[in-house]
């Protein structure tokens, strides 16, 4: 915290990424997460910049309208979440509002779609989600998630409302048997739990930063017993880093499953599979109504991760070509297309760059799905010299999908429509699908 008098703050909006806005008395922008429009409150600062300070709420001195008890008792601090202090409802109308906003400030002159929720579950959504182990002064250990006031502090907790409530089970018997039988606690690390959503199948990965699992036979006797969790892994982490991962399979089988419409699709620990599954249905049927694929058409889907969105526009093409640099992806790809007996789908590793400097005439619509960063100018560039007759961009971030807009119209591509979706209720995050032509 800095050494700076407590402010008192009206918030005037939401902008992107969960904060309120509000203006000290010279003006200086001041963001606040956790506030609401309408709330005044008194400020800690937490960062101050020449332009711009981030402060945290220190006391609400007059609640917005809008302002809600919020289901969590971790809310206030945990980084997890930034909305659920507002009902689901104004929610969208918010991230509706911010939606348009941005579109605004990039003068793109293509009005949004209305934005419209991915599912009706707006909690116990989530189909993965991590956690710190952390131990306490008594040396037992307990299970954390960032805390959001503080760039390296943690906040402890015994569930999570945007997970079912089995992965909130597994958290209190893994909590219970290593505080009770297991005596060396210093090397666990994470604990990361997937589900399937539709197919009720588990898989628990637990990290830890040395080569051993300290009491890996009780373990695996505890979390057995539930016979959804299919699936148990030991991951190493020598240097407390998620990169160059040690993974060996401790139990079940190495992949877990889940189903999105009529198509099943493999897990693994490496896998990328879109965080709410409620909600990929309602994202892949937008990106299909805009692809509006017609018989006999060939697709490019760029940055195809594990094959997903290809496979789900598979039925009328002629032939899917999904592109990805990750090896682990394509090899999870591959093994989605045989589990759905799917013969027209070819999955290559390159990068994207490398892979439209050759390919560029080859396709009549193109899907990109690309990482938050968004696109570069030089893939822009290539993929507005294709003669493809329409392009799908799918994004998880309005600021750099409208930024990519703007290039795409430097080289005479306009959007023709874009869809907001929310697929993650309680957060700020806003996913959306635009048809470029």
């Amino acid at each position: 915290m800095l050494n700076l008098p407590v402010m008192k703050i009206k918030i005037e909006k939401l902008v992107f990424e969960g904060f309120g806005l509000g203006q000290d008395n010279d003006g200086k922008s001041i963001f606040i997460r956790k506030s609401i429009p309408g709330d005044i409150v008194d400020v800690d600062i937490i960062k101050d910049k020449k332009n711009y300070a981030e402060g945290v709420i220190k006391k609400i001195l007059a609640p917005s309208p809008d302002r809600i008890a919020p289901k969590c008792p971790y809310f206030e601090k945990c980084g997890g979440c930034e909305h659920m202090n507002i009902s689901y409802e104004n929610q969208l109308i918010y991230k509706d509002k911010i939606f348009r906003e941005t579109f605004g400030r990039a003068k793109i002159n293509k009005m949004p779609l209305p934005i419209i929720p991915g599912s009706r579950s707006d909690f116990y959504y989530r189909n993965s989600i991590r956690f710190f182990f952390l131990t306490n002064k008594n040396k037992d250990i307990y299970f954390a998630r960032h805390n959001f006031q503080y760039d390296k502090g943690y906040v402890e907790v015994e569930k999570c409302y945007l997970q079912s409530e089995t992965c909130n089970e597994i958290l209190k018997e893994l909590k219970e048997l290593i505080n009770n039988k297991i005596e060396d606690k210093s090397l666990f690390w994470q604990l990361k739990i997937r589900e399937g959503k539709f197919t009720k199948e588990f898989m628990v990965e637990i990290i830890t930063s040395g080569e051993s699992l300290p009491g890996q036979k009780e373990i695996i006797e505890v979390l057995q017993s539930n016979i959804s969790i299919k699936s148990i892994y030991h991951t190493i982490a020598p240097s407390k880093s998620l990169k160059n991962l040690k993974r060996r399979l401790i139990y079940g089988s190495p992949v877990i499953h889940e189903k999105i419409g009529k198509f099943n699709f493999e897990i693994s620990p490496e896998s990328f599979f879109q965080t709410n599954s409620l909600g990929v249905k309602t994202l892949y049927d937008k990106i299909k109504e805009f692809a509006d694929v017609k018989t006999g058409e060939n697709i490019l889907d760029l940055y195809c991760g594990t094959g997903t969105i290809g496979i789900y526009l598979s039925t009328l093409a002629k032939k899917i070509t999904g592109v990805e640099v990750v090896t682990e992806a394509i090899r999870d790809a591959n093994d989605n297309v045989k589990i759905n007996h799917i013969y027209n789908c070819e999955f290559i590793c390159q990068d994207a760059d490398k892979f439209l400097l050759k390919n560029k005439d080859q396709f009549d619509i193109v899907v990109v799905d690309p990482p938050r960063a968004g696109l570069s100018k030089e893939i822009i560039s290539k993929l507005s010299m294709m003669n493809c007759k329409r392009l799908i961009y799918t994004s998880c971030n309005p600021a750099t999908f409208a930024r990519d807009i703007k290039i795409f119209e430097t080289y005479g591509k306009r959007l023709i429509k874009v869809q907001p979706i929310d697929m993650f209720p309680q957060t700020h995050h806003i996913e959306c699908v635009g048809l470029i032509q």
